[in-house]
């Protein structure tokens, strides 16, 4: 019987990762919001704070936690992130002050969120494969969609029978157990009896990456290519769009007379839809031209969000949220394969940690953007037709892409 490739089973393990941290905190994050609101006096845009600092935290620490992944074992960032993730939610579960939990959101979770699988997950995944690394990444980041599929539910089932504070409690130890169990028992790089099928010795013909030579690439090279910001900035806002979306559908879904379990619903058909996309990207992720791919789900993207400015029942809800989960689903792998293939497996940690920073940026803004529409004008239509214009801004964005050559500190010989 052949041997199953230990690459897998780390695809397997990020997969969990994924659905953990995802689902712990920004899939489930808008069913906290008019509870915590309401028990703390709230504006909409004050209680999405939360993850506007949170963003903030992930623009400061990742850089520096990238170049960490790229130099020292990622088991030993995941460890401690795993048990800083369970401090952080036991803190926020039982703290009265906003100086301690902002201080718990703009530092110890955003790197436990980083260090335990956002940033160490599409990192092992590109050391372990070559030749099928979009597929792999692909079927990776199941696990973001898993956990807006997973999670969201049963923390909806914690809030109303437990309350809010309890829920945050039970959610962040339970999750934090399982990622410590996984960076205690991971591999993280393949040994020398560990062979990708299909590839290549020394390395496979399709590893044709810009960044060559024995070590990182720095990071004023990196960011002096005009690719690493025509990549991630288009990816980046719709990323940015998608985290808004996500925290808006409970919040919006309450509004329109839906119940807490449809408004967690709604999260879940995204999720599903998502994960759908992902499978169907997994089969064709290494033969077709990503940037074309990622230029049509910006352009469809546009369309499905003019559609939230038309009404707000939940069968356009449910429809809408199927639609971007669709399109969130294949953005995210094909965005890492990118930076892989013209980053290559020894810069990977640092560049996808300036993609942090970029990400996270737009996402503060867009967020932040989504409550104050609301309170300002009493509905969310201005946000949606803001995320309208901005997804064909990011469709062009990435389609220049094509046309762009890295510089010559980066270029393959």
């Amino acid at each position: 019987m052949p041997r199953i490739y230990y690459g897998w089973a780390v695809v397997t393990a990020t997969i969990i990762t994924y659905t953990l941290i995802m689902g712990a905190t920004y899939s489930s994050y808008g069913l906290f919001v008019l509870p915590i609101s309401k028990d703390l006096g709230l504006s909409r845009a004050n209680a999405n704070t939360g993850i506007i600092i949170m963003n903030l935290g992930m623009m400061m620490q990742a850089p520096l936690l990238g170049m960490l992944l790229d130099r020292v074992p990622a088991r030993r960032i995941m460890i401690l992130s795993s048990l800083l993730f369970i401090a952080s939610f036991a803190v926020l579960a039982r703290s009265h002050s906003f100086w301690v939990n902002g201080a718990v959101l703009a530092l110890s979770l955003p790197f436990a969120f980083k260090g335990a699988g956002s940033l160490t997950a599409p990192l092992l995944i590109v050391r372990w494969f070559t030749v099928q690394r979009g597929r792999a990444l692909a079927i990776s980041q199941l696990g973001l969609s898993l956990g807006g599929l997973l999670l969201p539910p049963v923390v909806a089932a914690l809030i109303e029978h437990q309350g809010w504070r309890n829920a945050l409690l039970v959610t962040g130890a339970s999750c934090g157990a399982l990622l410590l169990a996984i960076s205690l028992v991971l591999r993280e790089r393949p040994g020398p009896n560990d062979r990708e099928p299909g590839a290549v010795l020394p390395a496979a013909a399709s590893e044709r990456p810009v960044a060559r030579g024995p070590g990182p690439v720095k990071i004023g090279a990196i960011l002096r290519t005009s690719q690493f910001w025509t990549i991630n900035l288009s990816c980046g806002l719709v990323a940015a769009m998608s985290s808004a979306l996500l925290i808006t559908l409970a919040p919006l879904a309450r509004e329109e007379g839906l119940s807490m379990m449809q408004a967690a619903s709604l999260v879940s058909v995204m999720s599903g839809f998502s994960i759908a996309s992902m499978l169907l990207l997994a089969l064709v992720a290494d033969r077709i031209d990503r940037i074309v791919l990622l230029t049509i789900l910006f352009v469809v993207g546009s369309a499905f969000s003019l559609t939230l400015t038309v009404s707000h029942t939940y069968a356009l809800l449910v429809s809408a949220a199927a639609a971007m989960g669709l399109i969130q689903g294949a953005t995210v792998p094909t965005q890492y394969a990118l930076l892989a293939d013209r980053f290559g497996a020894a810069s990977y940690g640092v560049v996808t940690g300036l993609t942090v920073p970029l990400v996270a940026g737009l996402g503060m803004i867009t967020i932040r953007y989504g409550g104050e529409v609301f309170d300002r004008t009493g509905d969310y239509g201005a946000l949606f037709m803001t995320f309208a214009v901005l997804q064909l801004v990011a469709a062009g964005t990435i389609f220049v892409t094509r046309f762009t050559r890295a510089r010559a500190a980066l270029a393959t010989p």
